[in-house]
């Protein structure tokens, strides 16, 4: 008998202030394709809501803040480290990154932004009431050829992936695999194992396995899922690399692992006039669904993306 697809799917974006121009883009891009029915999680960083309460206001739009997600200790710390980090500047909070994974100390930095957006996205994931999270990260752009059928099938568990032998991997995706392996099972993985090194968004969750990722994770640390992450070297660990590695090793029903062929990314988006000729060949290309500007957030680059968002936003709202 064939499953029947997924109910309910939502849409999901953890962003904050750093990102709102390149969510502005997602946002007009989206309510022009063919995903624009969905209902769509936003979810930002409490402080920053009133840079995007008017998004509220449009179709299919649920605009939550981390307050209201994240366990309220949590949030508290999240907040802490947000004010620390901008007192300290990237380069201290790298350095301070590097100490708590070296000496458990301070601990601050495991609360930063990239981390407790990963816990936002598996805490939405595992809420009742919708089977499938689709989340796309405020860099995207979903073109008019996307389709819910990308994302999700009548008989499988969807997961995007590109394999590659684990003895090829170094920096931070072998980090993330490690660690995966280590928390999830099977503990250690032979050099020669494929693995899959996609960890970019879209990115499909299924409710069921994130639930039961995550009472996993309890039983095996005897705490509540996000403090076993949390207490995780900072930086060390990933959702999406957890969650792939737990339905390798433990999902019973079906996995269709599809080829991110649909996706295409643009990782040099320093020449604005480019960018701006790029997306738009690319956005009316049948073959492309989803076309991600790698964010440049948190003054890691000295050019800003209005110098190409601003055009794009300007192009997509005629079309």
């Amino acid at each position: 008998m064939t499953a029947a697809i997924p109910s309910n799917p939502i849409l999901l974006t953890p962003t904050w202030a750093g990102d709102l121009e390149h969510f502005r883009l997602l946002r007009a891009s989206l309510a022009r394709s063919p995903l624009a029915g969905l209902k769509h999680h936003v979810v930002v960083q409490t402080e920053d809501k009133h840079l995007f309460e008017a998004y509220a206001e449009e179709p299919n739009v649920v605009l939550r803040t981390t307050a209201e997600v994240l366990p309220a200790d949590v949030e508290r710390e999240r907040i802490k480290a947000r004010h620390i980090s901008a007192r300290t500047g990237r380069h201290l909070t790298r350095i301070s990154g590097s100490l708590r994974r070296t000496l458990g100390w301070p601990r601050w930095p495991a609360y930063t932004g990239w981390h407790t957006q990963q816990l936002c996205k598996l805490a939405v994931a595992s809420e009742a009431g919708h089977d499938t999270t689709i989340v796309l990260d405020s860099d995207v752009v979903v073109t008019p050829s996307a389709q819910l059928d990308d994302l999700q099938t009548a008989d499988a568990v969807v997961c995007f992936a590109q394999w590659q032998p684990l003895g090829e991997l170094s920096g931070k995706v072998r980090k993330w695999v490690d660690n995966a392996a280590k928390l999830t099972g099977p503990g250690k993985l032979t050099e020669a194992q494929p693995v899959n090194t996609y960890f970019d968004t879209p990115f499909v969750f299924d409710g069921a396995a994130v639930n039961g990722m995550l009472q996993h994770l309890e039983q095996q640390s005897g705490r509540p899922w996000w403090q076993h992450l949390l207490n995780q070297p900072p930086r060390r660990w990933s959702e999406f690399g957890l969650y792939k590695q737990y339905l390798a090793q433990h999902e019973k029903r079906p996995v269709q692992w599809r080829a991110p062929d649909v996706m295409h990314y643009i990782f040099d988006t320093r020449d604005a006039t480019a960018v701006v000729q790029q997306v738009k060949a690319l956005f009316e290309r049948p073959d492309i669904h989803y076309i991600t500007l790698h964010s440049q957030s948190g003054g890691k680059y000295d050019w800003n993306a209005r110098d190409f968002t601003d055009l794009l936003l300007e192009w997509i709202t005629t079309q």
